[in-house]
């Protein structure tokens, strides 16, 4: 996992359910420009595909520099079995929507978590 700071631009940092949730509304945040980091936490992965597809159809997310992926943990295994991992699944739909893939973070709501500052 990459360190997330320094960035060369701008970053962002949200849990991706809670900036699914912010988008649309008055509180959604300007992403132009800034390294989107998004992390999860006891999400299954079919939720997590949903929660991406949600978000990096929104045009403000699509005008993002890029986006990193933080730790998705502890993610439990669907019955079936999904198929394919959290990586897998945001590099899908980061091609699929034009947003460069910028790799891992070293983000998440867990014991090591770390201050991501906005700016």
């Amino acid at each position: 996992l990459a360190a997330p700071a320094p960035a060369p631009r701008p970053q962002a940092a949200f849990n991706l359910t809670v900036l699914g949730a912010l988008l649309g509304t008055p509180l959604e945040p300007d992403l132009t420009g800034r390294v989107l980091m998004i992390e999860e936490v006891a999400e299954e992965l079919y939720r997590i595909d949903r929660s991406l597809f949600h978000i990096t159809s929104n045009a403000n997310v699509r005008r993002c520099a890029g986006l990193m992926l933080g730790r998705c943990a502890p993610v439990s295994e669907n019955e079936p079995p999904f198929g394919t991992g959290e990586e897998a699944i945001a590099r899908h739909w980061c091609a699929a929507s034009g947003i460069p893939w910028l790799g891992r973070a070293d983000i998440g709501h867990d014991a090591e978590n770390k201050v991501v500052p906005f700016g």
